[in-house]
């Protein structure tokens, strides 16, 4: 746990420093549901937190929010690449649905 927590906060002075490059796949994701580039920095630099890890591959994935109004959140997950020590890499981004995730934070069963 103690590790995640650190790990989040690296990725966030990183993601806050704009020491961050967004790749296709997350800009397909934008497009496809409707979210912005400000809506990954506020999920990861917000409550989010690290719900899986892969060091050996160097990323995580992330379980944060973003506001589409000022009442209405919804969740979002960030796959973030950490290899380069002074850069992340947002690798996807997509708002979690039913089959995959059964909530933000738990897995579904895939059909």
């Amino acid at each position: 746990m103690e590790q995640e927590y650190a790990l989040l906060e690296g990725i966030k002075k990183l993601v806050i420093s704009g020491r961050y490059r967004i790749r296709m796949h997350a800009i397909r994701h934008m497009i496809e549901e409707g979210f912005n580039e400000a809506n990954i920095i506020e999920a990861i630099t917000g409550s989010g937190k690290v719900i899986e890890n892969y060091p050996d591959d160097y990323r995580c994935l992330i379980s944060g929010s973003f506001h589409f109004t000022e009442t209405t959140t919804s969740p979002l997950h960030v796959v973030c690449d950490y290899s380069i020590s002074d850069l992340v890499d947002i690798v996807t981004a997509y708002i979690p649905q039913k089959p995959g995730w059964s909530s933000p934070t738990k897995r579904g069963k895939m059909p």
